[in-house]
């Protein structure tokens, strides 16, 4: 079987990223939807990760996150590049850039909601549980919800499917393109039913 496409559009972002070993996920799923709603160069997930943690180490909340997106917004990639291990104690991002800044909206957590936000041009961040399989996705790339969980994560929503009669999301991670098909995979409606925690959306700019 392979999975029949409804719409996406992978074709139309900036090049998958790699967090490394460090918790900015949350970051850089929101920086993908940013993005996508501005069709921008690529913005900075150090930025928003800096904002929506308040520097402090660690992973951002999405209550934090959104706020921070609203708030502070973001600067692009070239002014502030992200880093591979965190920084030092005390670091801040450089002061008086010029930044994007991004209302956004929770949603249901649920398919519905993510199709039709997909559906309405925006790519949706999701907050999911990751069980075993998610960390090693194989062809046609479709991550079923078996398994014990490892942790929380989140991605971007940025295509819908069926595959064998079902609903199908296409995620891009942060991973880099070793994982998955190139950095994407599809999560099944039973995962989404079981690992889906939270959804926001970003939607209008705020000057």
């Amino acid at each position: 079987m392979i999975v029949n496409v409804a719409m996406e559009f992978r074709s139309s972002l900036n090049p998958v990223r790699d967090q490394g070993f460090r918790d900015t996920c949350l970051a850089h799923a929101s920086s993908l939807a940013h993005e996508y709603s501005r069709q921008s160069i690529p913005l900075s997930p150090e930025y928003l990760h800096f904002f929506a943690t308040g520097g402090m180490s660690g992973g951002a909340t999405i209550d934090g996150m959104m706020r921070a997106l609203r708030k502070h917004g973001q600067c692009t990639e070239a002014d502030c590049p992200y880093m591979s291990a965190d920084p030092p104690a005390g670091w801040k991002p450089p002061a008086g850039l010029t930044v994007f800044r991004r209302a956004t909206e929770p949603k249901n957590a649920d398919v519905m909601a993510i199709e039709e936000a997909i559906r309405a041009a925006a790519s949706p961040v999701l907050g999911i549980q990751v069980p075993e399989p998610f960390f090693d996705p194989a062809p046609p790339w479709v991550i079923t919800p078996t398994g014990s969980v490892r942790g929380l994560h989140a991605v971007a929503a940025v295509g819908i499917g069926t595959f064998g009669g079902d609903k199908v999301i296409l995620i891009r991670n942060s991973w880099g393109t070793d994982w998955g098909d190139e950095g994407h995979a599809w999560l099944s409606t039973d995962f989404l039913n079981q690992h889906l925690i939270e959804v926001f959306i970003l939607t209008h700019e705020v000057i």
